[in-house]
């Protein structure tokens, strides 16, 4: 089988290393990076045999073989991504991709006229929270309420890494909800399939960091049958290294969860507990998705209309969030 190939358009983005190593992990080759800052394309290339390039037309022009990692500020990729899908060619998306489901609806459109195939990585999918969710049958159907929070550390850090534009509004169309509650908009599509959702409440909050993004977000959906289910993701926790994440399902008579990295299942035999699989585990696996992916344009991990229906939902919840947010040290 023929080396997959790829290259990396958004070096300076945090995930980049993760998606490097899981594609070299994998047996795939990352032949170029792309970004402006001479600086982030020799920290991401460093100790390989990669090509450099500021410019995404000359690195699109000269790897014609190899699928795009876009990981541009969601306000550029629009432009990126126009100029991906003149050529034809698959590609994967980082997460939100654009600024809001509007900016992102034309590509999927374009996507889908031109039959491209493309890939997104919603990671937390490879959890163990799914397998133990199927393996409960037709059951699972039956579920009535759901929780899906996510809460990581101060925010800080994406202006020490170079990439601030995560806490723009204008450049990113959002805070902790667009970055990491896309996660839990993207668990609320896999849970209710093609049922409508509508949001019954919603509060978003900078209280903590003072950003002129939210650094929390809270929210209620319900689906047309009365289920119900809510969201929070934020910056709330106090160490860069910690998170709090919990994905968690309801039904008759059994429930499952995984809840910081221990997954339990609950029936009418009792809790049983263990220990899922690590979240770097995820990466890995998308890594795998990806090297299959360059052959059979097929995505375990969801592709660009899936993260339609998670930026869609953000937006729904932004849309029913009140602005109550403290002025930020840029606005005053």
């Amino acid at each position: 089988m023929n080396e997959a190939r790829f290259l990396i358009i958004g070096a300076a983005h945090w995930h980049a290393p993760w998606h490097l190593r899981a594609l070299e992990a994998a047996g795939a080759r990352v032949v170029a990076i792309v970004d402006r800052a001479p600086a982030a394309r020799s920290a991401l290339g460093a100790g390989r045999a990669v090509r450099e390039y500021g410019d995404v037309d000359e690195a699109l022009t000269r790897h014609p073989e190899a699928i795009p990692i876009v990981l541009t500020p969601p306000r550029e990729t629009p432009a990126v991504l126009e100029r991906i899908v003149e050529g034809g060619t698959p590609f994967v998306l980082e997460k939100p991709g654009t600024v809001d489901a509007g900016a992102l609806a034309a590509i999927v459109e374009a996507v889908a006229a031109r039959r491209i195939a493309t890939a997104v990585p919603f990671v937390n999918r490879y959890a163990d929270f799914w397998a133990e969710l199927r393996a409960l049958g037709s059951i699972k159907d039956d579920w009535t309420h759901a929780h899906f929070r996510i809460l990581a550390g101060p925010p800080g850090r994406y202006v020490r890494d170079g990439v601030p534009w995560v806490l723009s509004r204008r450049d990113y169309g959002g805070g902790a909800l667009r970055n990491l509650g896309i996660h839990a908009a993207d668990a609320v599509s896999q849970l209710t399939g093609s049922a409508e959702v509508s949001v019954r409440s919603a509060r978003t909050s900078n209280r903590l960091h003072g950003l002129e993004v939210e650094d929390f977000a809270i929210a209620v959906l319900e689906t047309t049958d009365a289920r119900t289910i809510t969201i929070e993701a934020g910056y709330a926790m106090p160490a860069e290294n910690a998170a709090d994440k919990e994905w968690r399902v309801h039904g008759p008579g059994w429930a499952v969860s995984e809840s910081n990295g221990t997954v339990t299942i609950r029936d009418d035999q009792g809790p049983r507990s263990y220990a899922g699989a690590p979240s770097s585990e995820q990466y890995l696996a998308f890594g795998r998705t990806l090297a299959d992916f360059a052959v059979t344009g097929r995505s375990v991990a969801g592709d660009v209309h899936d993260l339609l229906l998670a930026q869609r939902i953000v937006d729904q919840i932004y849309a029913a969030s009140p602005r109550s947010m403290v002025p930020s040290s840029r606005e005053m």
